[in-house]
């Protein structure tokens, strides 16, 4: 199951630049709030907030334990967030690899103390009790 995560996040990273060019509209408001409040966590580095508060299709493919070490790997090297601009919010119900569903992604420029000008993609999925949960997360 972890090898499936992978490649579909490998997937996901390929074809998140091109839904755009599908007629995705602006995502909601409460999927950007949500967006937001789960950046602001892993801003902090709690990855076990992170991981609590993601769609079950992502704790299904990464354990918390394992979380705890990838997030902390990925985020420190690059130090505190200096800054953030949401770049564009796209909403779609299709994405490879995954079942149909409502989905948001996020593309955010953003500048880390050792890092100037790095970009953040975060995937939202609205999961059946209509919260907008993180399901994918990468810098560039």
């Amino acid at each position: 199951m972890r090898k499936f995560f992978l490649v579909f996040l490998i997937a996901l990273g390929f074809c998140i630049h091109s839904i755009a060019a599908f007629g995705a509209t602006t995502a909601p408001e409460v999927a950007t709030e949500a967006a937001e409040a789960w950046l602001a966590l892993a801003d902090k580095g709690d990855a076990q907030a992170t991981w609590h508060q993601a769609a079950g299709a992502f704790k299904t493919g990464i354990e918390q334990k394992d979380w705890e070490k990838t997030l902390p790997k990925a985020r420190q090297p690059l130090g505190e967030v200096t800054s953030r601009k949401l770049q564009s919010s796209e909403t779609t119900a299709t994405l490879p690899g995954v079942a149909d569903g409502e989905y948001a992604i996020f593309r955010f420029q953003t500048s880390f103390a050792n890092k100037k000008g790095a970009s953040e993609a975060l995937l939202m999925q609205k999961e059946a009790d209509g919260v907008w949960r993180a399901v994918g997360y990468f810098i560039k």
